[in-house]
């Protein structure tokens, strides 16, 4: 049901009002106006309709009395005496032609034409096509007779070809363009008809009429009274006439393509007009349209009723547009819409003169409402029409003076819970910063995420651990915080939220100082209802723990070590004593062999070798106390390199050695420092591969296949360096296996020493173990050479670092600081 307040809910009731009002007085007027304007549209169309067929049945008649009386013509000329006598003239040759008699035809011919004076040519041609005389118009607006020179001799196809399927006394025409003398085109109606003999066909009579002739009769006074559009089109829908886009014949023929049927009508229009019925249109186009067959080759009086092979059907076409003829209801329409203007202005300004009585009441009403609802409980509405209104105005006032009533119940219980609200504030609060100092006083960071893994809060100690500010924290999604940035490889929030239960990792990451660190995440699913609606991760930095457990390990193991070695050192020593002071005495006799005396020599070599190796076991197991004192750093590498060289075959082995002379004194214990490096040096020369080398005069070919650099200089550290150094006591004293932390921080000034070697390098999963006790891939080493390099290096307050690369070399970079505190 159409409803107003539907359409236009946004009005308010004085323009309803207008609109109802307006309405009822308005809509039967456009609706007697509107049928009056349609039914005048309906009858201008029917008169126009009209005026076309008439004026399309006009010119069909004109056209076709204007074809008849050329028909007239010829059948005239045809039936005259000079013409039958040529004819007969003929007889018993048709290719004989009589002079004198063509001569005497073509004067009755030039009168013929200048009587009628609408004709261009008059031709005779044989049945061979050559042509036996014509009279044509000349510029002088009179006719000539060709001369005999003038006359063609060449056959003409085209009206043979016209002609052929013509019987006795049958015409057929085509239009068609003619070349005069001055080279130009002359438009015209070719009419050609067969001339018969006793024998039969003996020629063609042609008569060329002026195509404005036909153009005329076209053109002649119509009924309609408005100037329409005339068109003739041909069979195949290509303009010959058009009174608007061309009135010439040539060129319509020369712009077929352009200005044809199809171009200015949709296919279903022009198949109707050229369907060869009477009728109109006016249907989808801007037009009134009528048209009607003009003659076709079915039912010309020209032709009897034969077909020839062109295309002799045409049609007239008359339109008009619809703008021109309803001009006047147009005119009519706008009257009436002023009209229509004026009337509504009028209703509108007559239903706001009526309206205002019920609206300034309401809009009183109104007002009256909003100030209340701002809370003025007080205001009261005075509104005097005797009616259903004014009642309404009493409720309304009895109904604030209630709401003034509750209103000041409202104020005294809200007074009351404001105080209740303000206290238990200020208690959760002193709750919350409590809670809040506790968990920012504990170690572990306490992270609580929501279920769209955003962080909702957290304690002041995940700044340090993931060294951001909590403020660019919050409400980061937790895998960009802690995925992104490398601070862990896997989100274990959202595991826990997956599987509901509690989930823990402890990963390992490089910090922005380029330092190691471990960082363990639990993550605690918060469940309500079965749900999980929040997770909370506790996140600790475990890398003290982490180092300690290592360390401990690695304690372990160097005290099982060093009680080993204590054991088998004192063992051996003892036995080894005996064995060697027998062999000596047994060498010293005089009553043995000389092969005797070699072999003991041999067997006291090997005596002397184990002695060796318990000395080392020893020393591990017992190491001296560490004496430093200020040295050059450069003159112990120096002679620890030259002792080493002692046991290294130089024609084998390049030695090159770059010292930093700016080097300052250090305190350095000369002796400790001297057998590390030079069991480093020799660790460096044994590393080097000569087993594939081809045993050869090495004085005759001097070219070492091995290098050894070692370089010295001041540093100073770009990151902070860590390793443990164990206690004098680890491998003696169980009691405490504990030792200390050694920490090179970031920025300290060093002495490096970086020992390079070319030799077969370091598998990478026999790294982390080179600084184990008794470790070696050597047939006849200890594996104690590099565990005392580092214990020694640790107690200098030093760190030793290892690079290598399988087959390509090794390198010890060995820090050693300046301002070392003994």
């Amino acid at each position: 049901m159409f409803s107003i307040k539907k359409m236009l809910p946004w009005l308010s009731i004085r323009s309803k009002l207008i609109i109802a009002f307006t309405g009822l007085s308005v809509l039967p007027v456009i609706l007697i106006g509107l049928h009056g304007i349609f039914s005048n549209v309906k009858l201008m169309e029917d008169i126009a309709l009209e005026n076309l067929t008439h004026d399309v049945q006009t010119i069909k008649e004109n056209t076709a009395n204007f074809l008849g009386n050329i028909e007239s013509d010829l059948r005239v000329i045809h039936h005259s005496s000079p013409l039958k006598e040529l004819l007969q003239s003929t007889e018993p040759s048709p290719h004989r032609w009589n002079d004198r008699l063509l001569q005497h035809l073509a004067s009755d011919l030039q009168s013929f034409a200048k009587t009628k004076g609408f004709y261009y040519q008059l031709r005779l041609v044989d049945n061979d096509g050559d042509e036996l005389l014509r009279v044509e118009a000349n510029d002088s607006s009179g006719y000539r007779i060709a001369k005999k020179a003038e006359l063609r001799d060449t056959r003409e196809p085209f009206y043979f070809l016209l002609i052929q399927n013509l019987s006795k006394d049958q015409i057929a025409f085509v239009p068609g363009e003619l070349i005069d003398k001055k080279n130009r085109r002359v438009p015209v109606i070719s009419f050609a008809m067969p001339l018969e003999g006793v024998h039969g066909r003996v020629g063609i009579l042609i008569a060329n009429v002026y195509a404005r002739n036909l153009f005329h009769v076209i053109e002649s006074k119509r009924h309609l009274s408005v100037q329409g559009t005339i068109a003739l089109v041909s069979g195949d829908g290509y303009y010959l006439y058009h009174s608007e886009k061309k009135k010439d014949w040539n060129k319509l023929l020369a712009s077929r393509q352009e200005d044809n049927l199809q171009h200015d009508y949709p296919p279903s229009l022009v198949k109707l007009f050229l369907s060869g019925k009477v009728g109109n249109a006016s249907e989808g186009i801007d037009e009134i349209v009528s048209y009607a067959p003009l003659f076709s080759a079915e039912s010309s009086p020209l032709t009897g009723g034969s077909t020839t092979n062109f295309a002799l059907s045409y049609f007239v076409i008359e339109s008009v547009p619809k703008d021109v003829i309803l001009a006047s209801v147009r005119s009519s329409a706008w009257m009436f819409t002023g009209f229509l203007a004026i009337f509504l202005t009028a209703a509108i300004g007559l239903g706001l003169l009526a309206t205002r009585q019920f609206t300034k009441p309401i809009a009183e009403l109104r007002r009256g409402a909003e100030v209340i609802s701002r809370g003025a409980y007080s205001y009261r509405i005075d509104v005097e029409t005797h009616d259903e209104i004014e009642d309404l105005a009493e409720q309304f006032n009895a109904m604030a003076t209630s709401l003034e009533s509750h209103e000041r119940e409202i104020q005294s219980h809200r007074t009351r819970l404001e105080e209740m609200v303000e206290q238990r504030t200020i208690e959760l609060s002193e709750e919350k910063a409590k809670l809040e100092t506790i968990l920012d006083h504990i170690p572990s960071a306490v992270v609580l995420i929501g279920k769209d893994f955003k962080i909702q809060s957290a304690s002041a100690a995940l700044s340090g651990i993931t060294e951001q500010p909590l403020v660019n924290i919050k409400g980061k999604d937790c895998s960009e915080l802690f995925n992104k940035n490398g601070f862990s490889w896997e989100c274990v929030c959202r595991r826990a939220m997956r599987s509901k239960k509690v989930e823990s990792d402890i990963d390992q990451i490089i910090d922005s100082h380029g330092e190691e660190r471990f960082i363990e995440h639990v993550a605690i699913p918060m469940s309500d209802n079965g749900n999980v609606e929040s997770v909370l991760e506790i996140i600790t930095d475990v890398t003290k723990k982490k180092r300690i457990e290592q360390q401990l390990l690695r304690t372990e193991k160097l005290a099982a070590a060093g009680e080993i070695s204590a054991i088998i050192a004192h063992e051996f020593r003892n036995a080894l004593t005996s064995i060697k002071m027998i062999l000596q005495l047994r060498h010293e006799t005089k009553r043995i062999s000389r092969p005797v005396k070699q072999s003991l020599a041999v067997a006291l070599d090997s005596i002397s070798h184990m002695e060796q190796i318990v000395n080392e076991l020893l020393n591990f197991a017992r190491p001296k106390p560490m004496e430093f004192r200020a040295h050059s750093l450069n003159k112990i590498v120096n002679d620890s390199l030259t002792l080493a060289l002692l046991h290294i075959d130089k024609r084998l082995i390049d030695v090159k050695k770059i010292f930093d002379e700016e080097l300052p004194e250090m305190m350095l214990d000369e002796s400790h420092l001297k057998e590390a490096l030079i069991n480093t040096f020799l660790n460096a020369a044994q590393a080097i591969d000569t087993e594939g080398v081809p045993k050869i005069d090495h004085s005759a070919f001097p070219t070492p296949s091995g290098k050894i650099s070692v370089e010295t200089k001041r540093v100073q550290l770009r990151k902070t360096l860590r390793d443990f150094a164990f206690s004098q006591k680890t491998m003696s004293d169980q009691a405490d296996p504990i030792g200390h932390e050694v920490v090179l921080k970031r920025g300290s000034e060093c002495g490096l020493i970086i020992i390079k070697d070319t030799g077969c390098g370091i598998d990478p999963s026999q790294l982390l173990r080179i600084f184990d006790p008794f470790f070696t891939t050597k047939t006849y080493g200890t594996g104690l050479g590099l565990p005392m390099l580092k214990r020694t290096i640790n107690n200098h307050g030093g760190v030793v670092t290892v690079a290598s690369k399988k087959n390509q070399g090794t390198s010890f970079n060995i820090y050693l600081p300046l301002n070392h505190e003994t």
